[in-house]
């Protein structure tokens, strides 16, 4: 008996210790969407973890993974950048069946997908169907496009990236990719290779623009909402990282 009561009393002296050390913060997980952690999570991760008093984890590995990660337990939310169903299409190709039905996403802030090209490239717009033809493979050359005399080469988000997916569905119509196409390991990879390429061209968020090293093609607005997914209803610390995020989002101008 005088052994139980030892080993509840250390056992609560230890939680007792772990609560008081700041260093010990509670942990929330986010994993997925890098536009999300670019555009949201960065800029404002400190003021969040100020004012909730609980350690973020972050692991940006395109919002197809991310899901999976939630729906696995890796992750206490995962982190999306296009609405909920386009997520569920990365998720699939990341490997895993989502049930759509048991997902809450919560929406933070909007963001908007452009097209860019390398600065040198003459074209300075281009219409859905062309950016449509383009991804699919059907226009090749920039000449087809009022550009010069070259191959076009297409840069686009991972494979299980939000951006590559959302781009899919509302520009090519659900049409595949064309095999020529190259997927980057992150979406602002894509828009690097844009830079140093002068016959490449990308689909990112307006976030990821480097106005001095890549040139935004005009083309039909694609606005996207960012935000967190969770199964159900977001638990007490989630939702209070979640409710700060917006916040901040809020007060710097972002919606």
């Amino acid at each position: 008996m005088k052994i139980r009561i030892f080993s509840f009393a250390v056992a609560a002296a230890l939680i007792l210790f772990v609560l008081a050390v700041p260093g010990y913060a509670e942990q929330v997980r986010l994993h997925g969407a890098t536009t999300v952690i670019d555009r949201l999570i960065n800029p404002h991760k400190a003021a969040v973890e100020k004012a909730t008093g609980l350690t973020l984890e972050i692991v940006g590995n395109a919002t197809g993974k991310g899901l999976v990660d939630l729906v696995e337990g890796r992750t206490d939310a995962s982190l999306c950048s296009e609405p909920v169903e386009i997520a569920v299409a990365a998720a699939k190709v990341a490997g895993k069946v989502v049930d759509r039905s048991k997902l809450q996403f919560s929406v933070a802030m909007h963001d908007e997908i452009v097209f860019v090209v390398n600065p040198s490239n003459p074209v300075s717009s281009l219409t859905t169907a062309q950016l449509r033809d383009i991804h699919t493979g059907k226009i090749k050359n920039w000449k087809e496009v009022g550009g010069k005399d070259a191959p076009i080469t297409v840069f686009t988000d991972t494979v299980t990236g939000g951006t590559r997916a959302m781009i899919k569905q509302v520009v090519m119509g659900g049409q595949e990719y064309s095999a020529s196409a190259l997927p980057m390991t992150s979406v602002k990879k894509a828009g690097d290779m844009v830079a140093a390429d002068p016959n490449g061209i990308a689909g990112l968020g307006r976030g990821f623009v480097d106005a001095g090293k890549m040139k935004v093609v005009q083309s039909s607005k694609i606005e996207r909402p960012l935000g967190f997914i969770t199964i159900g209803a977001p638990s007490a610390k989630v939702k209070k990282v979640i409710d700060a995020f917006t916040a901040e989002a809020k007060k710097s101008g972002k919606k």
